[in-house]
């Protein structure tokens, strides 16, 4: 993964294999396990907002060619969705989790329910992250 883009603040995401196995491996159930914000976990918290930041260019990117293509074509045309893997939403909601970034959690898990609606309830680290986010909020209906 390598992303370079002239917009921010000299924003260049490269990683490893390695990093990106220990990234694979990170979900909503090392909540409250791995502490990210203790000093000996300092490496891993980099890499986490490292991946957050490269998964939310690839959003931004994806929308910015559904609104190019969509200026592009006539309106009587339908226009083919470019779609955002539905785990990546579910992933940029475990980062977020694991920073205690709840709000940020919740919207990205909220995002992989509106595209997985039908089929939400197979993916059990969802259910548990957005669980951990309602109990966050309070909220246990």
């Amino acid at each position: 993964m390598s992303k370079t883009d002239p917009d921010s603040d000299d924003l260049d995401i490269s990683m490893t294999a390695q990093e990106l196995h220990i990234l694979s491996e990170l979900d909503s159930r090392q909540y409250g396990y791995l502490q990210l914000n203790e000093p000996e976990n300092a490496k891993k918290k980099a890499l986490v907002q490292k991946a957050i930041k490269y998964l939310q260019l690839m959003v931004v990117q994806a929308r910015k060619q559904q609104k190019e293509q969509n200026e592009n074509e006539p309106h009587n045309f339908q226009i083919k969705q470019i779609s955002i893997d539905p785990k990546t939403w579910v992933k940029l909601g475990h980062f977020h989790l694991l920073l205690e970034e709840y709000r940020k959690a919740l919207s990205a898990y909220q995002m992989f329910y509106r595209t997985q609606a039908d089929n939400h309830w197979q993916n059990i680290s969802f259910l548990y992250g957005l669980g951990l986010v309602y109990f966050h909020f309070k909220a246990y209906q």
